[in-house]
């Protein structure tokens, strides 16, 4: 027997004796099942993110139209509201009189509203420290 044909038939042998049930993976399967298992572990993770995705729209959505539908309802009874008062004005003024006391309280409420968040907006401004106040904080040195 020449020392090749020795060998194939060692390998053969082995090959017969270690069954599937048996064999120990080898580094390449071993490499092959661990990159299966991170493909799949992407794939999961990609659908779980796309889950996340769908459930957070669907909820933004609902929570969206609990408060347009009734905004729209307030809004529509708020020009009700107006309506009848410049119906009840125009007993007492003429239209363009009374369609300017309620359209004038509008502006005044509105630009009350407008003045006070101004002023909640610089004040809150000055209250937060600059970059340098910052670092000197940090640093443990007033400025």
């Amino acid at each position: 027997m020449r020392p090749s044909e020795h060998t194939r038939d060692v390998y053969r042998a082995s090959e017969r004796t270690i069954g599937p049930a048996h064999a120990e993976p080898s580094a390449t399967d071993a490499v092959e099942r661990v990159l299966d298992a991170g493909q799949r572990l992407v794939t999961e993770r990609i659908e779980l993110a796309k889950l996340d995705v769908q459930e957070a729209v669907t909820e933004k959505l609902s929570q969206g139209a609990m408060v347009i539908v009734p905004s729209l309802f307030a809004f529509g009874g708020w020009w009700i509201l107006m309506a009848a008062v410049i119906a009840f004005l125009n007993s007492y003024l003429t239209l363009p009189a009374s369609l300017a006391v309620v359209g004038g309280a509008h502006v005044l409420l509105g630009g009350g509203v407008a003045i006070g968040a101004l002023k909640r907006g610089n004040h809150d401004e000055r209250s937060a420290p600059n970059a340098d106040e910052v670092v000197a904080a940090r640093a443990g040195v007033r400025p």
